[in-house]
């Protein structure tokens, strides 16, 4: 059976930290599709390609965070 290491202080700040970052993605990423973008979508041609690309570059955005 393989030790496990102690939990130290800064691995719990790290954890911390991480989950801060999140919750801000998370924050700016609701913002700008539901709120700003959102009610705006019917009718508009050229917001449904724009959120799109905004979809992509979070979805690498997250991918290069983890």
């Amino acid at each position: 059976m393989p030790r496990r290491l102690p939990l130290r202080p800064a691995k719990i700040v790290g954890n911390l930290f991480v989950l801060f970052v999140m919750i801000v993605m998370s924050t700016i990423y609701y913002t700008y599709t539901f709120i700003v973008w959102g009610p705006k979508i019917q009718g508009n041609l050229y917001i449904a390609p724009m959120l799109v690309v905004f979809h992509l570059f979070f979805i690498m955005l997250v991918w290069s965070f983890f």
